[in-house]
């Protein structure tokens, strides 16, 4: 897992609803940033990826530029266990 996780955080839990074109948006945005950054970490543009790599450094960011590239396909699919799981969670009449 690249996502940054602190330990002890396990119990917390957050409820937030969207609506479904708002979900979409998200997940396209994720799918471009994550083959933008894939890209960068790749070494497609070697002096891209080190520029990138310094403003990560110069944020004091905890994510190295591999760890962001694989972050946002991790959250993509954890939305899309969440859409397809949420049709259970609905209550029967």
């Amino acid at each position: 897992m690249s996502l940054i996780h602190y330990p002890g955080s396990d119990h917390q839990m957050a409820l937030i609803s969207i609506d479904a074109g708002h979900a979409r948006d998200i997940m396209l945005m994720l799918t471009d940033a994550h083959a933008l950054v894939s890209g960068l970490a790749g070494g497609t543009a070697p002096a891209a990826a080190r520029q990138a790599t310094a403003v990560l450094a110069d944020a004091s960011s905890e994510y190295t530029l591999h760890s962001l590239a694989s972050a946002p396909e991790e959250t993509v699919n954890w939305l899309a266990r969440a859409h397809h799981g949420a049709p259970g969670c609905i209550p029967g009449d």
